[in-house]
Formats: C-alpha cells, structure tokens, sequence
C-alpha cells in the first residue's frame, strides 16, 4: 500500500462536481436496487416459471455483453455528460413503462421481456459512463482513489438498501410501486448533472475521423502494449468471474447445510454486505495501493472464499463472508482507480467499457462454474472450486508475467 496513513475519508467532496454528482447517483442506485429485486418477481408471479424468470435476467445480461465495447467507443467519441445522460433518461422511461404495466394490469411475460432487454441496453451505456466521467468531476487527481471509493461505498449502500425498502414496498402496497419510485429517482442523478459544470468537450481530429470499430480495435491495443493496465484488467476477469457467485453457493449453503430459512440466508447476506461497505470505507481511508497490494489481495479474498467449504458453522461463514466481502470491494475499488490513474482521457471510455465487460459480463459464466460443483458435489465444493480457481489462475497469471519480464530482459 502506497500510504497506510490514514486520510479524511470523504475528501473528494470539496470538490462539488463530485459532491453532488455522488449524492444524485446515491439516491438513484437505491432505486435501481429495489427494481432489481422487483423484477424476477413480477416475472414468476405471471409464469409461476422459474426458468422463464432465468430467461428475463439473461435478456438484461446479453445487451451489456455485445454492446459495451461499442458503448466505450461512443463515449470517447462524443460528450460523456450526455451519453450518461441518454442512459439515465432511457432507464427511468423503461421503469415508467413497467409502472404503467402493472398498475393498469396490462404486464405480459413478452412485455417483460421487451423492456428487459431495452434496460440492458441502456445499462450497456450507463455503466461505462458512470465509470469513466468520475475522473472528470475530480480537480485534484490524489483524490481520485477516494472518489472511486466512495463510489463504490454508495453502491453497497444502495445494495443493502435497496432490496429492504423492496421488499416492504411491495409488502405495503405492491410490486408497481417499487417500479414507480425507481422511475422518480432517476430524477436525482439527472438534474445533478445540469448542474454539474464540466469541462467544454474536447476530441482529436483522429478520434472524429475513427470509425466505430476501429476506435474499439485501437482501445484494445491500447491496453495490450500497457502493461499495467492487461494486468490489472486480467485479474479484475478472474476475480469477478469466480468471486461474486454468492447467489448460488450461499443459498445452496443455507438450504442443505443450514436450516434452509430464507432469514439466515438475508443474515449471510448482509453480512457480505457489511464486509463490503468497511472495504470501501478503507479504500477511502488508505488511499491509493500498490500494484503488489493488488496482486496479494484477491489470492486473499478467495482463500476466504475456498475456507468456506470446510465448515457448516454460520458464525464462521458469516466472518469468512465478511472479509471476502471486504477484499472483493477493496480489490474492485483498487483496480478501477489504477486503471483510472494510467489512462489517458482519450482512452478513458474504452478501457472502462474493457473493465465493466470484465467485471459485469463474465459472472454469469462464474455462476455456471459455481452452479455445477454446488449442485454436482454440495455447497461445500461450490465454495471451494471457486475460491482456488482464483488462486490457480492469478498464480499461474503472475508466473507467467515473470516469465515473460525475465525473456525481455535476456
């Protein structure tokens, strides 16, 4: 770590472009979180399927998996305020129309999946671009690392938050009501930015000239021929591929080894959720880590992850659940900020796009991996074959960074 000594945690928010950018985005995330648990349930209660309800996550999965790279690409090419601002306005009007379904009782399977894959769409261009315009609300670089902190902070905030208020939305007044309040809080995060003052958009004559996929093709060599940027973006794939599939193992770990009570399952849960708000919380405090730091931290992480599938005891998963938590947040906050901190601005689109395709599109494949062991072999397994996936392929990963450092040097 670059700085044990501790900093004010919350030093990005003298910068008031941030500050109020953070605040709007805040109030929208929990939304969207109570939207997320709203959805597969409106789903099941029109199909009573739980495989069609599958198929509805798959329809916002596969946008985000084909278009981000293209969404990096745009957002290089044309003002970053803007495109956030497209995605957010689109997403609102996609929460509105679900509103409208529910309260007039016109929501059909077909609609839900329509509008599914409209929000994937402009989830495609949201997330690129929220990661990406951060760097620009940040006058003073040194508080970069606090900014992505916080941000990330805000989203586990929103993550615990989110289903709870979902869940008693639903209970006092229904499902469309968690839809409409989503739709109304869009309005936070979108009158924020016409407050915000940014920059005057600037591009090269080369970026303009650029067509589409060659502007992808050059953000793809670009992070091939810097080392610090493949490496990073390597371990983020392997870390969120294996790491964050505690919706399957931890579920299965409840149902066949706990008392199966949808209440101890809210419990590990929140107690991932507690490991990963300190891990944002100490990401703000530490400031920027060392590329070493990096390095070790995830083996860490899924060391935890591999622990798990030698107890039965929940006070001792809850601990494990607590610091995998903690060590996923603090190596996701990490490499975002080294990514942000190596990128020209230029390029700054692209690469996140490369970075939130990593880290959002390989999970469900982890999720396959981690499906199979835990219902082939139990929980136990599921835990395990996950967390030493991780150790294998990083420590294969850095042999073969060695090996190719000491070649060079030959």
């Amino acid at each position: 770590m670059s700085k044990i000594a501790l900093n004010n945690p919350f030093a990005s928010f003298k910068h008031p472009n941030f500050r109020l950018y953070w605040i709007g985005m805040n109030v929208s995330l929990i939304g969207s979180w109570m939207q997320t648990i709203a959805l597969p349930w409106l789903a099941l209660s029109i199909t009573n399927d739980p495989f069609k309800v599958s198929i509805v996550a798959v329809a916002q999965f596969l946008p985000p998996l084909f278009l981000t790279l293209f969404s990096g690409a745009l957002i290089d090419k044309f003002d970053k305020k803007k495109m956030l601002l497209i995605a957010q306005i689109g997403l609102m009007l996609v929460a509105m129309i679900f509103s409208f379904m529910v309260f007039t009782n016109t929501q059909t399977y077909e609609k839900i999946l329509i509008f599914s894959f409209m929000s994937g769409v402009f989830n495609s261009i949201d997330a690129p671009s929220r990661q990406s315009i951060v760097h620009d609300l940040i006058d003073d670089k040194k508080n970069l690392p606090n900014a992505i902190a916080l941000n990330s902070m805000s989203f586990n905030v929103a993550r615990i938050l989110g289903p709870s208020l979902a869940g008693l939305v639903m209970a006092l007044w229904g499902v469309g009501y968690c839809f409409l309040i989503n739709s109304i809080s869009f309005f936070a995060i979108i009158v924020s930015l016409f407050f915000i003052k940014f920059k005057p958009f600037e591009k090269s004559s080369q970026l303009k000239s650029d067509t589409i996929l060659y502007s992808i093709k050059k953000g793809l060599f670009y992070v091939k021929d810097r080392k610090i940027l493949l490496e990073v973006l390597l371990i983020t794939l392997v870390v969120a591929t294996f790491i964050p599939n505690y919706n399957v193992t931890v579920s299965a770990f409840v149902k066949f080894n706990l008392d199966g009570s949808e209440k101890s399952f809210g419990y590990l849960m929140s107690f991932l959720g507690v490991g990963s708000f300190f891990g944002a919380f100490f990401v703000a405090l530490a400031g920027r880590m060392k590329l070493k730091t990096i390095k070790i931290l995830p083996i860490i992480t899924a060391l935890a992850v591999a622990f798990m599938g030698f107890t039965t005891q929940f006070y001792i998963i809850a601990s494990l659940l607590i610091l995998s938590g903690f060590g996923f947040v603090v190596t996701a906050a990490s490499i975002n900020s080294t990514l942000q901190l190596n990128t020209d601005n230029e390029f700054r689109g692209r690469v996140m796009s490369i970075y939130t395709l990593f880290f959002q599109g390989s999970t469900p494949f982890g999720a396959v991996y981690a499906g199979y062991f835990t219902n082939e072999f139990g929980a136990k397994w599921g835990f395990f074959s996950c967390g030493m996936a991780v150790v294998i392929l990083l420590l294969l990963l850095y042999t073969l960074e060695k090996y190719k450092t000491n070649k060079k040097k030959i």
